[in-house]
């Protein structure tokens, strides 16, 4: 049985369901903002693109662990997420990216760029898909 500590929360498969739903919607919220020709929409973008790795890191540490990081440190999910994925390191490097930006694109716009946001899109369709694999097995 999963183990639930303050850092991890145990999963069920509706949860996990609902979280790979979130991160497909906000990955084509950011998918949709990236073309725009504005720092505003860049902005967006990139934000969606977080939570949308956020949200599929979670699907799938849910689908294999069946629990997810619930922890304020972003490391406990990047372990967690390395757990899950193991020997894999990709998820770990594309989530890696994400949390490096989320303040960035969250909270300010010091930084925001249309090329960086695009990568960030790139990284979030990268986890959202190994989520949606993972979730047809």
């Amino acid at each position: 049985m999963a183990r639930q500590t303050a850092k991890r929360q145990n999963i069920d498969r509706p949860a996990i369901q609902a979280r790979l739903a979130d991160a497909l919607k906000f990955l084509e919220a950011a998918q949709l903002y990236v073309e725009d020709d504005s720092v505003s929409s860049w902005k967006v973008a990139g934000s969606n693109a977080v939570n949308a790795g956020i949200a599929a890191s979670d699907a799938i540490c849910g689908l294999v662990l069946g629990e997810y990081s619930r922890g304020a440190d972003h490391k406990d999910a990047l372990a967690l997420l390395q757990e899950a994925t193991q020997p894999d390191t990709a998820p770990r490097r594309h989530l890696t990216a994400l949390l490096a930006d989320k303040s960035g694109y969250q909270y300010g716009t010091a930084g925001v760029r249309q090329d960086a946001a695009k990568a960030l899109v790139e990284h979030a369709a990268k986890l959202v898909a190994e989520a949606e694999r993972r979730s047809k097995r």
